[in-house]
C-alpha cells in the first residue's frame, strides 16, 4: 500500500476525519465492519498481510496502532534503492497468499511530479525510483494487479506531469512482469 498516507486511522483516531484517511483500516476489520462487509472483503485482512510503502505523514493515535498492529513498513529508502526489504516483504507476503495487490496513491511521489494532489507530503520518491521497484515487486509471479489512485489531472495537472509519472508506474510493473523468469 504506496502512500504518503497510512490510511489507519479509525474514527477515533483521525485529527482530520477525512474517511479518505481510513480505507487500510476498514480492510483490516479495525472498524465498521458493515462497510467492509458491503465491499465483500470478509474476513478482513490481518495487518501482517499489509506492508505500507513510504508512509511519511501520519497521526499521532495512527502511528500507535500501526505499531502496536506491527504493520510492515517499506521506507522511502527501500524504494529508492530496491532494499532488501523489498525483497524479503515480497517474499513474505508470497508465502501468506496467492495474489498480491500493489495500490499507488499519487500522493507518495515527490510533490513536484504531482502538483495538482491536494496532500502531498515532502520528501517522496520520484515516479522513476518507484517505477524501478514497481519493476522488482512485479517479478514476484503473485504480484498480479496494480491499482493507481488519486491522479490529478486536467486543470490540476495542466502539464500532464502526474500523467506522465503514473505511465511510468505501470511500465516499471510490466518490466516486471516481463522479467519474470
Amino acid at each position: 500500500y504506496f502512500d504518503a498516507h497510512a490510511d489507519v486511522n479509525t474514527p477515533e483516531t483521525t485529527l482530520s476525519g477525512m474517511y479518505g484517511g481510513m480505507d487500510v483500516a476498514l480492510a483490516a476489520g479495525l472498524y465498521n465492519e458493515n462497510n467492509r462487509l458491503i465491499t465483500g472483503l470478509d474476513p478482513p485482512l490481518p495487518p501482517s498481510y499489509i506492508v505500507l510503502g513510504d508512509v511519511r505523514d501520519t497521526d499521532p493515535r495512527e502511528k500507535e496502532l500501526i505499531d502496536r498492529l506491527h504493520f510492515e513498513i517499506l521506507s522511502t529508502d527501500d524504494i529508492r534503492t530496491k532494499s532488501e526489504n523489498v525483497h524479503a516483504q515480497m517474499e513474505r507476503l508470497s508465502a501468506l497468499t496467492d495474489v498480491i495487490y500493489i495500490h499507488i496513491d499519487m500522493d507518495v511521489l515527490a510533490p513536484e511530479e504531482v502538483r495538482g494532489h491536494g496532500l502531498t507530503a515532502p520528501d517522496g520518491p520520484t515516479s522513476q525510483e518507484l517505477a524501478d521497484c514497481l519493476e522488482v515487486i512485479f517479478q514476484y509471479p503473485k504480484a498480479t494487479a496494480i491499482g493507481i489512485a488519486s491522479t490529478p489531472y486536467g486543470a490540476r495537472d495542466p502539464d500532464h506531469l502526474s500523467r506522465q509519472a503514473a505511465v511510468r508506474l505501470i511500465l516499471g510493473a510490466v518490466r516486471g512482469v516481463k522479467a519474470r523468469s
